[in-house]
């Protein structure tokens, strides 16, 4: 009888639960993530499988020079943007943000697609590469860098986490499916899979657009407005944003240029291992974004959730990776273990800052982020330096769990400025 009623508490918790649109929005966020991960492994094998070294080289190198691009191409403006729409007063008012937005990025993806079609020659030469045609594609390709970005942030500001989740996940998907139709009807080669790549991207972002219903209002005075708002905010998180990203991405060379391959090869299983723990994190903030916005603090429930799910993972990703790594990836794998116990630690400090993060964005901190993510850049750069020569891949794990400690501390300092000043002028 204990039990019967225990299961029915238990059930009726779990409805409640998931009753709430948060966590609705945080799952179907995390799960978009998670089959992102399973169909990258999924598109990496049927690449790689029926390309062939020489025309998965040439794929890779285009895809390389695209997501180059889309590091670089932002200048802010999905940041910005994602802020302008989060404080829209009515639906017609976001609609008409989201049109501008729109307008701007098919903009910037025009000129960037020009810049690098006229820069071929000079890639050519420091590639060393004749393949002009390959460059060619990669500059139409990159006309759509720019909108994805937007889009994904105008999803973001108006809470749209539906349409979010979609955009992550079905350019992939598409792509999956087209590649397995060619590989049973025709030929897969570098070509069709670039036009692949490329039909999915743009298929994704057709129906984003149709789905938000945008509209192009005044789109004139609200470019105006999202130009102000990357002068004052978005280009500073931009700045911090690349300064962050390429120093992790150094890790990587100094661990190829100190070590090995095969190290660099473990490092990045490891990093594979625990990401899981930082999406959900990132899942849960983004599904808050736009209210974090509108309030003066962070509910505590919102950490709490964060901060058990995180231990909760570790001790999870703990137990079980040197079985899965020995019977997915075989033996040969296992020095990776090591790695993953080290960046556990990376993976909870910078999950438990996602939340804090997230609420300096929705209030446009950006100097306070930039501040971050160069003192954060400055320790990852001098840790790693100092350690890496001497541990190998080791060091670069303890550089990313010190670096991303500070990071936390770091936006804790600001967090509990931002509150202060906000209790003080109440």
């Amino acid at each position: 009888m204990d039990s019967v009623s225990t299961g029915t508490k238990g059930r009726g918790f779990l409805r409640s639960l998931l009753a709430r649109e948060r966590v609705r929005q945080t799952l179907l966020l995390y799960g978009s993530d998670i089959g992102l991960i399973i169909l990258t492994f999924g598109t990496g094998i049927l690449n790689s499988r029926f390309l062939g070294p020489t025309q998965y080289g040439v794929y890779a190198f285009v895809i390389t020079v695209v997501e180059a691009v889309m590091l670089f191409a932002g200048f802010g403006f999905p940041a910005a943007g994602a802020r302008v729409v989060s404080l829209a007063k009515t639906r017609h008012d976001e609609q008409a943000i989201q049109g501008a937005l729109v307008a701007i990025a098919l903009m910037m993806g025009l000129c960037i697609s020009l810049v690098l079609a006229a820069a071929t020659p000079l890639i050519q030469v420091v590639f060393h590469t004749q393949e002009k045609s390959w460059l060619l594609i990669a500059s139409l390709l990159c006309t759509l860098a720019p909108l994805q970005a937007i889009l994904t942030q105008a999803c973001l500001g108006a809470n749209r986490i539906g349409i979010l989740a979609t955009l992550n996940i079905l350019p992939k998907a598409l792509y999956l499916l087209g590649g397995l139709g060619m590989v049973v009807w025709a030929h897969l080669t570098a070509k069709t899979a670039l036009m692949l790549y490329f039909g999915g991207s743009l298929a994704s972002c057709l129906l984003a657009l149709i789905a938000l219903r945008i509209r192009f209002d005044q789109v004139r005075s609200l470019t105006r407005e999202v130009t102000a708002e990357v002068k004052r905010y978005g280009f500073k998180a931009y700045l911090g944003g690349i300064a962050d990203t390429s120093t992790y991405k150094l890790n990587n060379l100094l661990i190829a240029g100190y070590v090995d391959t095969n190290w660099l090869g473990f490092y990045s299983i490891a990093s594979t291992m625990v990401s899981p723990m930082v999406r959900f994190s990132i899942a849960l903030s983004n599904s808050a974004y736009r209210s974090l916005g509108q309030k003066k603090s962070i509910n505590k429930k919102l950490f709490m959730a964060n901060g058990a799910f995180l231990v909760a993972s570790a001790i999870l990703i703990a137990a079980v990776v040197r079985p899965f790594i020995t019977i997915v990836l075989t033996r040969q794998f296992l020095p990776a273990v090591g790695l993953v116990y080290v960046l556990l630690a990376t993976a909870f400090f910078q999950g438990m800052y996602q939340p804090i993060n997230a609420f300096l964005c929705a209030h446009g901190k950006g100097r306070e982020l930039r501040s971050i993510s160069l003192v954060v850049c400055a320790v990852n750069l001098i840790i790693s330096l100092a350690l890496i020569p001497r541990l190998g891949a080791y060091g670069a794990a303890i550089g990313s769990s010190m670096a991303k400690c500070c990071e936390l501390l770091g936006n804790i300092h600001y967090y509990r400025k931002i509150t202060r000043q906000s209790c003080s002028s109440s």
